[in-house]
C-alpha cells in the first residue's frame, strides 16, 4: 500500500509539474504601446515593381517619398496641397541628396529608439511588449529595405536577406507567426542574448551611420563608410529571424 501511495503521489507531483510548464511556455498577450517607428508604405507599379517608400509620421498630414531617382514632398490639409518633386540626375541618383539625407536622418533616429527600446525589453523578459513589437518589425524592416536602396538607386544597396520574406511574418496583432518567434526566444537564452547584443550593436552603428554618412552626404561618395551599419543590421536581421549566418560577415561581436 506503501508503494502505491507513493506512486500515486509521483504521478500526481508529475501532472501538476507538466501542467505548470505548459502553462509558462503558453504566449503572452499583446501589450501595446507607443512604437517610436514612422510608418513606410511601399508603393509599385502594374509590374511589381518598386516605386517609392512613402514615410509619415504620427498620422500627420505630411509625408515624405524616396524612388529610385526622383524623390518628393506631400502636404494635404485642408487649405493647403503641396505635392513637389526633387529631380535627380540619374547618373548621380546613387549618391544620397540632401532631402533624402533628411529623411533617412529621421528614420533611423526613430529606428536607433526602439531597438533600445527592443533591447530593454528582452532583458526585462517582457514577453508581451515584444509580441506586440512583432506586429509591426518585420514589415518596417522590408519597409526600410526600399527606403535604404530607393536613396542609393540600388536594390543590391542593403542585403537581400533584410528584404524580409512575406512568408516571416504577417500584418497582424494576432500572428502566429508571433507566438512561435517569441517563444522561441522564451525557450533559448543564448539566443535572447545574441538578440540584445546585436541590437544594441545597431543602435550604435546607426547612430555612427547618421553621424558620420546621412549628416554629411557631400563627403567623398567613392569610400565606403556605411559598411559597418550594413553588416550589422544583416547580423540582426538573421538573428531576428533564426536565419542561417553570412559567410560574408566576416566582423564578429560576440
Amino acid at each position: 500500500m506503501e508503494k502505491k501511495g507513493h506512486t500515486a503521489a509521483a504521478a500526481v507531483l508529475f501532472i501538476l509539474v507538466v501542467i505548470t510548464v505548459s502553462f509558462a511556455e503558453e504566449p503572452e498577450k499583446r501589450r501595446p504601446f507607443s512604437i517610436p517607428l514612422p510608418l513606410v508604405t511601399v508603393l509599385y507599379d502594374e509590374n511589381n515593381q518598386f516605386v517609392e517608400a512613402f514615410v509619415t509620421f504620427n498620422n500627420t498630414s505630411e509625408g515624405w517619398a524616396i524612388g529610385m531617382v526622383d524623390d518628393r514632398y506631400v502636404k494635404d490639409t485642408r487649405r493647403e496641397r503641396v505635392d513637389h518633386f526633387y529631380r535627380e540626375r540619374v547618373n548621380s541618383a546613387y549618391r544620397i541628396s540632401t532631402f533624402e539625407a533628411g529623411v533617412l536622418e529621421k528614420v533611423g533616429k526613430k529606428f536607433e529608439e526602439s531597438l533600445l527600446l527592443y533591447e530593454r525589453y528582452l532583458k526585462g523578459e517582457r514577453w508581451g511588449r515584444l509580441l506586440y513589437l512583432d506586429s509591426y518589425y518585420p514589415s518596417f524592416f522590408r519597409s526600410f529595405f526600399y527606403l535604404y536602396c530607393g536613396a542609393h538607386n540600388s536594390m543590391s544597396a542593403l542585403p537581400k536577406v533584410t528584404r524580409v520574406a512575406d512568408s516571416l511574418y504577417e500584418e497582424s496583432t494576432e500572428s502566429p507567426l508571433s507566438d512561435r518567434r517569441i517563444s522561441t526566444w522564451r525557450a533559448n537564452p543564448e539566443q535572447v542574448m545574441k538578440l540584445r547584443i546585436a541590437a544594441k550593436e545597431l543602435a550604435f552603428q546607426m547612430k555612427n551611420w547618421r553621424q558620420k554618412v546621412i549628416r554629411n552626404p557631400e563627403l567623398d561618395f567613392r569610400q565606403d563608410r556605411s559598411k559597418a551599419f550594413r553588416e550589422s543590421y544583416e547580423l540582426f536581421i538573421r538573428l531576428y529571424f533564426n536565419l542561417p549566418p553570412a559567410s560574408v560577415i566576416k566582423k564578429k561581436i560576440f
